[in-house]
């Protein structure tokens, strides 16, 4: 799974990586297995929220890496 643009840019905007991401969310080789609104859980679009829903997972997910 490809990380969507919205990921990436919040990514981008908390200094982290792609695959640093991909690292803190237990994929050791840096690739990213998860969903691409950058929730570990590869099942987040359609279960978590819809397709055109934004994702609340990653804002709350990078808010606890940056507060720890």
């Amino acid at each position: 799974m490809r990380l969507n643009s919205e990921a990436r840019e919040q990514l981008r905007a908390a200094g982290i990586s792609q695959a640093q991401w991909a690292r803190l969310n237990y994929f050791p080789d840096g690739k990213w297995y998860g969903d691409a609104c950058g929730c570990p859980d590869d099942r987040c679009i359609g279960f978590h929220h819809d397709t055109n829903d934004e994702c609340g997972c990653l804002p709350a997910l990078l808010s606890n890496h940056i507060d720890s």
